[in-house]
C-alpha cells in the first residue's frame, strides 16, 4: 500500500524518485534483511495476533507499533528470523509456530532494511515472555478489530508540500503506520 495523492495519483517528487532508485533489483540486493511474524492463534472462536510498542530507547522506529520480529542473522532462513525474533522478543517457542505464508517483502529506506513478512499459526495463545529491552508493550489485537478499525486504512497527512494518503490504522489509543500498516493492510487484502 503506497503512499498516494488525495486524488489517488502517484507522487511526483525527489523524495519518491529516491525510492524508486532504492527500489532497483541491485539496491534491494544490497539491503539488511529482516522478518516479521504475523502470529495467529485462536481464542474464544476468534482470532489474535501480538503487536508490540518498541522502546524509545530503540534506534530504529522508537516507540512506534510493530509486528514482532527483527534482522537477519549470517546462514539462518528468512522464515526462521520471524520466529527467532518473535521467540526473543515476546516468547513465542519456535516449535509452536507454523509458517502459512509470506507477504510481500517491504523495502524501509529510512532504516535500510528490506522486511520479509510472515504468516505463522499458533495452536494456543502463548505464555508471553517479553524481551524488557525490545519491547515497552504487548498488544493482543483481534483480526476482526483490526478489520473493523477501517478508517479505508489510511490518513491524509502532509509530506513535503504534498496532502498524501499514508496506510495507517487505528486501534484504542494505538497508531499503527508506515512497515507495520502496510503489511496489515496486505493481510486484510488477504482475508478480507
Amino acid at each position: 500500500m503506497a503512499v498516494k495523492s488525495e486524488t489517488g495519483e502517484s507522487i511526483e517528487s525527489e523524495s519518491l524518485e529516491r525510492y524508486e532508485r532504492i527500489l532497483s533489483e541491485e539496491k534491494l540486493n544490497s539491503m539488511k534483511k529482516a522478518a516479521v511474524l504475523l502470529a495467529l492463534f485462536k481464542k474464544n472462536n476468534e482470532w489474535y495476533f501480538p503487536l508490540i510498542k518498541r522502546p524509545m530507547h530503540e534506534r530504529n522506529h522508537p516507540g512506534q507499533i510493530a509486528l514482532p520480529g527483527g534482522a537477519k542473522e549470517k546462514g539462518e532462513e528468512i522464515d526462521y528470523t520471524a520466529v527467532r525474533e518473535a521467540f526473543e522478543e515476546v516468547g513465542i517457542k519456535i516449535k509452536t509456530v507454523e509458517i502459512i505464508g509470506q507477504l510481500t517483502p517491504l523495502p524501509v529506506p529510512v532504516s535500510g532494511y528490506l522486511i520479509y513478512p510472515f504468516i505463522g499459526i499458533l495452536d494456543k495463545e502463548p505464555e508471553w515472555i517479553l524481551n524488557n529491552d525490545e519491547v515497552d508493550e504487548l498488544l493482543i489485537t483481534n483480526v476482526s478489530e483490526l478489520i473493523s478499525a477501517d478508517n479505508n486504512y489510511s490518513e491524509t497527512w502532509e509530506l513535503h508540500g504534498n496532502k498524501v494518503e499514508v496506510p495507517h490504522f487505528r486501534i484504542d489509543d494505538n497508531a499503527i503506520w508506515g512497515a507495520t500498516a502496510s503489511v496489515l493492510s496486505e493481510f486484510i487484502d488477504l482475508i478480507h
